[in-house]
């Protein structure tokens, strides 16, 4: 039996914050079997009793209760992301399928939609280009690191690795007529055993806009892989490169979202500044579930019991877990609370602060990485600034 995260009985939180971001499990199997997979080889093995791809009968539910939520909360547009596994496997005709489903769906009722998929890019080729485009789906692409580095964990079944298969996907991203239009962005699990100067390079070479980068997700229960230093010390020389380099077609979301912070912009993601954001997972079964990184915390942890084929998708407010998410500030541990970082860190992503005794009332198990971090990037900033912008910052703020 899965454990279920039982519903509450209590009512929807008073500032409940509207759903408008989905990921869309469309398959639920992948063809890589990467180490580190938080769907597969961490802590969680639900993934087992899903149906490897998403039916029609869950489709067509799903669209009724996006437009029954966006009436509701007066949501005028969402964003889906085809996520899986390896979202491609489901194969272009049925893909094309239900992008236009989903997307007529919801045209007919008043709201507007843009898509897109993270595809680990081994299958992407000149006929898949050319449907995302047509199709107007954007693609993200996962790599991470050199391909010694990237072939140790980013693995086929036969433990074959994929950098190869990934860089001649990218390649044919950028060298097709359509693909650039569709293509910018490359994200990558940090490895502290790869030189943070070594991983830049590789980014250089590749020439995308935008690289995004996660922490392996861990927590106090299932500790962070160590490697050749810290993750602070990893992310500071990285950002360094960055900040320096000072190029505006070159992004890093995560130090971009702590720079905005920093500077008091009211944003947040689900992994950096603690703000309630809307987005739920939906699986191949239809089960309405809470962002997939707290499968690294517990088996059926992300099991609330809510399903598009049964509920509305404002039934995920009823849930403990959902309502921590939603609860901001408040549901921080005291140490979090009282922290002069706390709203920019936000106390860490929520899946990373799990432990087996106190569940989520603990700091980030990366709590002094990120604490390294943010300072960092506050001093490289305020040494960046002229001295007569300082000297009016100063002076405003007696």
């Amino acid at each position: 039996m899965v454990p279920i995260t039982r519903l509450t009985v209590a009512r929807e939180p008073e500032h409940a914050v509207p759903i408008s971001t989905y990921v869309v499990k469309l398959v639920s199997r992948c063809n890589l079997n990467c180490s580190y997979c938080y769907m597969y080889n961490l802590a969680d093995r639900t993934y087992v009793d899903q149906p490897a791809i998403m039916r029609e009968e869950v489709t067509a539910a799903l669209c009724r209760r996006i437009l029954s939520h966006a009436a509701r909360h007066r949501i005028g547009g969402v964003h889906m992301i085809a996520h899986g596994g390896e979202p491609l496997l489901l194969g272009r005709e049925r893909f094309r399928a239900w992008v236009e489903r989903v997307r007529g769906a919801l045209d007919e009722g008043g709201v507007s939609s843009c898509f897109t998929v993270q595809s680990n890019g081994t299958l992407i080729d000149d006929g898949w280009i050319e449907l995302l485009a047509e199709l107007s789906v954007r693609v993200g692409i996962s790599i991470d690191g050199p391909k010694r580095f990237h072939d140790r964990h980013r693995v086929d079944h036969q433990g074959r690795g994929s950098f190869d298969d990934v860089v001649t996907a990218i390649r044919r991203l950028q060298a097709h007529r359509l693909g650039p239009g569709i293509f910018a962005n490359l994200i990558a699990v940090v490895n502290t055993d790869i030189p943070p100067r070594e991983m830049f390079d590789l980014w250089q070479l590749l020439d995308v806009p935008g690289l995004d980068i996660n922490l392996p997700h861990a927590n106090h229960a299932h500790a962070p892989p160590a490697g050749a230093t810290s993750y602070g010390d990893w992310m500071i020389e990285f950002f360094d490169l960055w900040f320096e380099q000072n190029r505006p077609d070159r992004h890093v979301r995560y130090f971009e979202n702590i720079l905005r912070l920093l500077f008091g912009h009211p944003m947040s993601t689900d992994n950096i500044g603690g703000k309630p954001v809307g987005v739920v997972i939906v699986e191949t079964d239809g089960g309405i579930e809470p962002t997939d990184a707290f499968k690294c915390c517990e088996h059926g942890i992300t099991k609330l019991g809510v399903s598009v084929l049964r509920n509305e998708i404002d039934d995920v407010y009823r849930s403990s877990i959902v309502r921590t998410m939603l609860g901001g500030v408040s549901e921080l541990c005291a140490q979090c609370r009282a922290c002069e970082l706390r709203d920019v860190c936000g106390g860490g992503y929520m899946p990373h602060r799990f432990s087996r005794e106190r569940r989520f009332d603990n700091p980030s198990v990366y709590c002094p990485d990120l604490l390294r971090l943010i300072r960092h990037i506050r001093a490289r900033v305020i040494a960046s600034l002229p001295p007569d912008l300082l000297a009016v910052g100063s002076a405003s703020s007696r």
